[in-house]
């Protein structure tokens, strides 16, 4: 068989295409280093180019009535309103989706994923809601102190006022009660349930010495749910004298991180880490996103004038980047993959490379921010401005 053999020169049209095609991706190139290496640039091309800055007239509203009490939190796509045993759930066009009855006055919350658990503050009421609806609700015994969600939908609720100092009840995504968990001389302040569901962690404090003794007892939970009461803790950590736990969460692959008054740890295969010690400048701490640690450190730049240093810590590889922004920082609000860092009249929304993803400018003073998943509140005393990521 003969091959065909075709010469010819290449047309100017394709050549011009060749070479447009070869600019387009030198640039494309060009512009990606320069993004990553050079802030101002990056700066200027957040807001001029990818119009990553908005103002209050860009989003959508929700009118607040300033004459009720209202518990604003987000969760998943939802902003919520809870006010006179109504639970109100807005999507991000500012609409209102569904209104659920929660016989709650005093709420304390979380959320993971699509749930959303609600608890009564010193109560015994507890709800569990997912996609627009109550999956259930329970009464439990004693004075309910906090509640924790995992992404099955699996609840634990910490309770006092019973005979034992702490009881911790751990409920599935049905309602059915799994187990619980007796704390006859320490006080449980959090606890996290693993991501496969198989460990509950337990944060806990003694107080009832001369000095604080916090620890962190971990429940296998497959154990817990047979009677095995004793069986079930396979793994003990407690911390120095005067170390006071405060927060405690599971990250993917199984690495517990442990928020303490001054630093933060990390456990994992039965090991305890410090993974940051915080200094007098540390202003704020967060273990909220997904792979990473925050704390922001304020500088002094001046008599009347401040830095603030946000720095993100990959809990993996122990890289850090650090966001900057020139002045004190009112609140950040973590969650998942976004921090939002609000200024007062400015907030920014950053990821977990710390760049911007959003930067939203206000003419009035911002009360709070709330996260949800792909949805965030911006809380002023009249209004909810509702921001899609």
């Amino acid at each position: 068989m003969k091959i065909l053999k075709f010469k010819g020169k290449m047309s100017l049209k394709n050549k011009l295409l060749l070479i447009l095609g070869l600019f387009l991706i030198v640039s494309a190139i060009a512009t990606i280093i320069v993004y990553t290496t050079n802030e101002d640039a990056r700066n200027w091309i957040n807001v001029y180019i990818l119009k990553k800055e908005v103002t209050e007239e860009d989003v959508a509203t929700i009118e607040l009535d300033v004459d009720k009490s209202q518990y604003i939190y987000a969760f998943d796509k939802y902003i919520s309103i809870l006010c006179e045993g109504k639970l109100s759930l807005y999507n991000s066009y500012a609409s209102k989706e569904s209104e659920l009855d929660i016989i709650i006055s005093n709420p304390t919350y979380d959320t993971n994923g699509s749930f959303l658990g609600i608890a009564e503050k010193n109560g015994q009421r507890v709800y569990l809601i997912s996609d627009g609806k109550i999956l259930w609700d329970k009464r439990v015994e004693g004075s309910i102190n906090k509640i924790n969600v995992d992404r099955n939908g699996n609840v634990s609720v910490i309770t006092t006022g019973t005979s034992y100092k702490s009881v911790i009840i751990t409920f599935d995504k049905g309602g059915n009660e799994l187990f619980k968990t007796f704390l006859a001389y320490t006080i449980a302040v959090d606890t996290d349930m693993s991501i496969d569901g198989k460990y509950l962690a337990v944060a806990e404090i003694n107080a009832s010495g001369a000095l604080i003794e916090s620890s962190i007892r971990i429940i296998d939970t497959e154990k817990a749910i047979d009677g095995d009461a004793i069986n079930s803790v396979v793994y003990k950590y407690n911390a120095d004298a005067n170390k006071i736990i405060t927060d405690l969460k599971y990250q993917e692959k199984g690495q517990l991180v442990c928020i303490y008054n001054d630093s933060i740890h990390i456990i994992y295969d039965d090991k305890d880490r410090v993974l940051t010690e915080f200094t007098k400048s540390t202003q704020i701490a967060d273990i909220n996103l997904k792979s990473n640690i925050l704390k922001a450190d304020e500088i002094s730049t001046g008599l009347f004038t401040a830095r603030t240093d946000i720095i993100l810590k990959n809990i993996l590889t122990d890289a850090e980047t650090v966001y900057s922004v020139d002045s004190s920082v009112k609140e950040i609000v973590s969650f998942d993959q976004i921090s939002a860092i609000n200024l007062g009249t400015e907030i920014h929304f950053i990821n977990l490379n710390g760049w911007l993803e959003k930067k939203y400018t206000s003419s009035q003073e911002i009360k709070e921010i709330v996260i949800g998943r792909s949805i965030a509140g911006i809380v002023y005393r009249d209004r909810i401005k509702v921001l899609v990521f």
